[in-house]
């Protein structure tokens, strides 16, 4: 059978599974991959080979990583530190630009913090701010929301970015600085469609859930007597970035065997560097949580980790029958006869995804994964999808996604106004993401 045709093939039973069938992730990716070795031609002991390969080579490059990163953001949440940035950030900027440090704290936020959680945590900041402000809510909101969904999809530890990074075999202090870049670009054309598209709309234009009651935040934006030190906060995230950062600055600047290479790519490889984080963030906030809240995020850090773990080693088993089996250049070929530019396919197989099965994180690990062989068969730089996966992973966000109703229940917005408000600004964030991969794809 022609490899294009399993390539369809694999992509309708991948979809089917996960939302006809309601399969999750990690067995869709896995079944996929085992039909599309078949029909491709493989052996049953090349399929397997394959597929257990791809498994554990991506379980090696990135699974204690995503272990250590959600462990991190566990601890910077549960001792407020999260709270501590965000009001920093409002001070910084000021209460009158308040949408933008909003967005800006949803950029920092979500870096260690999964974006659901960090709405939740900064509802009462945001309503608070509103109370004071006056600014309309969606505003704020989405302001937020742009921060927080732009780093979701773009920048290490957060699991769907390293998962792609590990896929894609993208050094992970690379995908950190371009990830960041483009998630600049995203937050701010989300933040600057917000200002501009929700400043001035009247109030008939929102409606609100009829069981919402208008809540009083607890929050206090002049009062910080109950959160840790901003030092505190903000070292255990900063620290772990900037170690792995250095590594791959050393590993491009500096001659192998140098003894300060020696020592950056110990400290700066990623394993050890997210591990250091989450040390220090019990060390400088552990008074506290306390002795078994530090315990209890330990406990549940592994059983947050593991469904991630599963799904992104799936999806490199996924992608090693693909290369194995040729396809990466049967189908750059096709690629090419087409004409289509290269960054366009995994930002239309990512948004694709994202609009029908709802996980920003599935949609932007299996659009690299399907695009990573095309890529190398084209010498093209890995790096751009990423991007480009990453940009489509955010095309819309709306009732088949999580993070629609926690935006929508914690603001107590009704379903039209979550679409009228979120949903149609995820479209300027992408497009922001888009444009960041179009400038870096100048000289890649």
């Amino acid at each position: 059978m022609p490899i294009e045709f399993v390539f369809v093939i694999g992509i309708a039973i991948l979809l089917f599974l996960c939302l006809k069938v309601k399969a999750n992730a990690f067995i869709s990716l896995l079944a996929t991959a085992l039909v599309m070795g078949f029909l491709s031609g493989m052996s049953g002991e090349e399929t397997v080979s394959a597929i257990t390969g791809g498994f554990a080579g991506t379980v090696e490059s990135i699974g204690i990583v995503i272990i250590f990163g959600i462990m991190l953001g566990n601890y910077l949440d549960a001792a407020k530190a999260t709270n501590r940035m965000a009001l920093d950030t409002v001070r910084l900027v000021g209460q009158k630009r308040a949408g933008l440090a909003m967005a800006i704290t949803g950029y920092i936020i979500s870096i260690p913090v999964f974006a659901d959680a960090g709405f939740v945590i900064l509802t009462p900041l945001v309503k608070a701010i509103h109370k004071k402000t006056k600014i309309p809510l969606a505003l704020l909101a989405v302001s937020l929301s742009a921060g927080l969904l732009a780093t979701h999809v773009y920048v290490p530890p957060t699991p769907g970015p390293l998962a792609a990074a590990g896929l894609l075999g993208i050094d992970i202090g690379q995908a950190i600085l371009y990830g960041a870049f483009a998630a600049v670009f995203m937050t701010a054309f989300g933040w600057i469609f917000a200002e501009l598209y929700f400043r001035n709309k009247p109030e008939s234009y929102y409606t609100f859930r009829d069981d919402a009651k208008e809540e009083e935040s607890s929050m206090n934006i002049d009062d910080d007597t109950d959160l840790p030190k901003s030092l505190a906060s903000l070292l255990p995230l900063l620290v772990p970035i900037l170690l792995i950062v250095s590594n791959t600055t050393c590993s491009m600047l500096l001659p192998e065997g140098s003894p300060v290479l020696l020592v950056t790519s110990f400290i700066g490889d990623s394993n050890i560097a997210m591990a250091i984080g989450a040390v220090m963030a019990i060390i400088l906030l552990g008074k506290r949580m306390g002795g078994k809240k530090i315990l209890s995020v330990m406990d549940a850090t592994l059983k947050d980790a593991g469904p991630i773990v599963f799904t992104t080693a799936a999806g490199g088993a996924l992608g090693e029958v693909l290369s194995v089996s040729g396809a990466g250049d049967s189908l750059a070929s096709m690629v090419i006869s087409t004409g289509l530019p290269f960054i366009l396919i995994p930002f239309v197989i990512a948004g694709l995804l994202k609009i029908v099965q709802g996980s920003g994180t599935v949609a932007v690990t299996t659009a690299a994964t399907l695009c990573a062989p095309i890529a190398a068969s084209l010498g093209l730089n890995p790096i751009l999808i990423f991007l480009a996966s990453g940009a489509g992973a955010r095309a819309c966000c709306h009732v088949n996604d999580s993070y629609f109703w926690v935006y929508t229940n914690c603001m107590g917005f009704d379903m039209k106004t979550g679409l009228k408000t979120l949903s149609i600004s995820n479209v300027a964030m992408a497009l922001g993401g888009l444009c960041a991969t179009f400038i870096c794809s100048l000289w890649l």
